[in-house]
């Protein structure tokens, strides 16, 4: 019998020895190790995949870009678009001065117009609350209207048989008698005099039913909701304009005594009004002249300049027509229709235009440009020095305002343009650096023009870059605060029902954030920006419920779970030494919390702050849907008002246009670039945000 001694364990079994699974030779620990290790690699090779699509995609930009500027240069539309930039400036200037003379006319009649809207205003909501019974009524009417345009027809043609066979009448008289065509066509007048008079039937019993349905609807309180319009009725004047909405009917013609009344007080306080501000419309319109002499001297040099860019387009485009006219002929078979399109391949002009003997004209204007300006601007400033400084309403103190502002920036193009004029050359070269800080501080994104396509970004960057600034300095506080709160105070129950809830929101979809900004935010926003007393809010009273203060508090909202997640993991990886420390030298919690905690995990919250940045600037459908889509730099000289306004974002722009876009071409190029933009800021953020942790944590 055998026998084992001291140290021989060769034959005895491992107890602690497991086999477990092999996956393709690998033991559990080790496939996991390398599936985990996979995956990280496997998102680096989809990261550079990414950029190397954009770049692929986005290549052809830049030098396409730069071919667009020289032709666009060479053509002479450049030298152009600098007088147009002072036409256009002192059209900008013009408009505001109108706003402002018409706001002191109107100002006399405002309450006429006011009770004028608040009637249109409840007669369509009267119209479309009573639903198909007005549309019943409608088509009713339409039907009576369609019989006796029958039944005169009918007639008519009634009348000429009857003169044709009198004509044509035999002597005797029984003959006629018997030949007459008149019997049949009264059967068929008095059938449609018989229709018609149970469609007028139909029409008074349908009148009947509406004019009912109208009372009732009258005597709801929502049917006169005009707060939107500021204007509060008394009863008298609700009785009047309630008679005046029953009056009106689809056969109505003419306006009721009241409106009647109203729109004559109106028209006739407009003109007392006109006459007192006669002078203020006589400086308008000197403005406005002032500009003629610009408009005449250059609209000639403008037709030179498209005549210049179509040739340059044939010129730009002629290879690849010959080369398809040439593949053309290769596969058609008739030597005659061969020999034809061969004629046309060598007739196309490949030969670069004569741009030295095209710009003469443009070159020759300057001296005369030189001689209008300085008059125009004198002229200008002449009839703005007339304006009168006291006005009544604040829209006309506003608006003048603006158009002083707007007056010094065509100063400002002025001076500008005198040196622009004189340096410019049509045969000057553009660089690819040029080409590219053209993309990024251009200030227009302009596409399938008939003049000239621009691609600027620096509209599309201010415009994410302000919702997200708005988005970030709502959603801090708030997603900070609550993680703090969370982590150090709030009891266990109360850190059960809020952090799942602010992490619910993630859940939520973007199009659903962004059909609740457009159908109640956006409208609720507007509505109380009309309240009187918030009048000295900046951007108060808003034009617009879409805009980039309705985006930004959005946007805000769906940060607030990024930045309050990763905030509240901050402050958890404080150790708890500190706040035992902290309690224990006599310091009450709220001094531990923010003497203590939260300047230790200060790193954590900034890199959150950072994530939470990235998060908003990347949102598409919701600034696609609220923030109002206007490719325009904001105002800037409103202050604070500005986040009333309306603007366009990166991401916005891609979701808007890459699909109605040819791929391939220019444009498809631009958005791919300004994905690439995108792209470049998203990984600044991330990298930004690693760098701030690993520096605090060295601190």
């Amino acid at each position: 019998m055998a026998t084992t001694t001291g140290n021989d364990t060769s034959k005895v079994p491992n107890a602690f020895k497991r086999k477990g699974i092999r996956v393709f030779g690998l033991g559990k620990a080790e496939f996991i190790k390398y599936f985990f290790g996979g995956n990280a690699s496997l998102a680096i090779v989809v990261l550079i995949l990414i950029c190397v699509f954009l770049m692929i995609e986005a290549a052809g930009f830049l030098p396409g870009n730069r071919r667009g500027l020289e032709d666009y240069r060479k053509s002479g539309q450049e030298f152009v678009d600098f007088i147009r930039d002072e036409i256009n400036q002192h059209t900008a200037t013009t408009t505001k001065l109108s706003i402002a003379y018409y706001a002191e006319v109107n100002e006399t009649s405002r309450h006429e117009d006011q009770l004028v809207g608040a009637f249109i205003q409840v007669r369509n909501a009267v119209q479309n609350d009573s639903g198909k019974v007005y549309e019943g009524l409608e088509q009713v009417i339409d039907r009576v209207d369609e019989l006796k345009d029958d039944l005169e027809e009918a007639r008519e043609e009634a009348a000429e048989a009857a003169e044709a066979a009198s004509a044509n009448a035999p002597a005797d008289p029984n003959a006629v008698a018997a030949n007459s065509p008149a019997a049949p066509e009264s059967d068929e007048i008095k059938e449609l005099e018989r229709k018609i008079a149970a469609a007028e039937a139909s029409v008074k019993e349908e009148r009947k039913h509406y004019l009912t349905v109208a009372e009732a609807l009258l005597k709801e309180e929502s049917t006169w909701d005009l707060e939107q319009a500021g204007l509060h009725l008394g009863e008298e004047e609700k009785g009047k304009i309630s008679e005046a909405v029953l009056f009106y009917l689809p056969d109505t013609e003419g306006d009721h005594p009241y409106i009647s009344e109203l729109k004559k007080i109106s028209s006739d306080k407009k003109k007392v009004a006109a006459e007192e501000h006669a002078d203020f419309k006589a400086v308008v319109d000197e403005f406005r002249a002032a500009v003629q002499p610009m408009r005449d001297f250059v609209s000639p040099l403008k037709d030179k300049a498209e005549e210049n860019r179509a040739l340059a387009t044939s010129f730009l485009t002629a290879g690849a027509r010959r080369e398809a006219l040439l593949a053309s002929a290769k596969r058609v078979e008739d030597e005659a229709k061969k020999q034809d399109i061969l004629a046309q391949a060598e007739e196309v002009n490949i030969k670069e235009p004569p741009y030295d003997k095209l710009t003469e004209i443009f070159y020759a204007s300057i001296p005369q440009y030189h001689e209008l300006s300085p008059a125009f601007l004198a002229a200008s400033e002449a009839a703005m020095a007339k304006v009168p400084e006291k006005v009544s309403t604040d829209s006309a103190r506003e608006n003048l305002g603006m158009a002083k502002s707007e007056f010094k920036d065509l100063k400002k193009i002025g001076k500008k343009n005198d040196k622009r004029v004189d340096n410019w050359r049509h045969d000057r070269p553009v660089s690819m650096i040029g080409a590219f800080f053209s993309f990024l501080t251009g200030k227009d994104w302009v596409t399938n023009s008939s003049w000239h396509d621009s691609y600027g970004l620096l509209p599309l960057f201010t415009g994410s870059l302000l919702i997200s600034l708005i988005a970030l300095i709502v959603a801090i506080p708030f997603a900070v605060g609550a993680a703090v709160y969370v982590n150090q105070v709030a009891p266990f129950k109360e850190q059960s029902f809020i952090k799942p809830t602010i992490e619910f929101i993630e859940a939520i979809p973007s199009i659903v954030l962004g059909f609740f900004g457009i159908l109640v935010l956006g409208t609720a926003l507007r509505e109380l920006s009309q309240v009187p007393y918030l009048s000295w809010v900046p951007g108060f009273p808003m034009s617009e419920r879409l805009n980039i203060l309705t985006a930004g508090l959005l946007l805000a909202f769906m940060a607030v779970p990024t930045i309050f997640t990763l905030a509240e993991d901050a402050l958890n990886n404080v150790p708890a030494t500190f706040t035992e420390n902290s309690l224990a030298l006599g310091a009450s919690k709220i001094q531990t919390v923010f003497r203590v905690v939260v300047p230790t995990a200060v790193s954590g919250i900034m890199a959150a702050v950072l994530l939470g940045f990235g998060r908003v600037i990347g949102e598409t459908m919701v600034v696609l849907l609220v923030a109002g889509n206007k490719i325009q730099i904001p105002d800037f000289s409103k202050g604070i008002g500005v986040v009333t306004e309306p603007a366009h974002t990166m991401t916005g722009i891609i979701a808007q246009e890459l699909g109605e876009v040819s791929q391939g071409t220019i444009h498809w190029q631009a958005l791919f670039m300004v994905g690439m933009v995108l792209f470049a800021i998203s990984l600044i953020i991330n990298f930004s945000a690693q760098q701030v942790l690993r520096r605090f944590q060295k601190i």
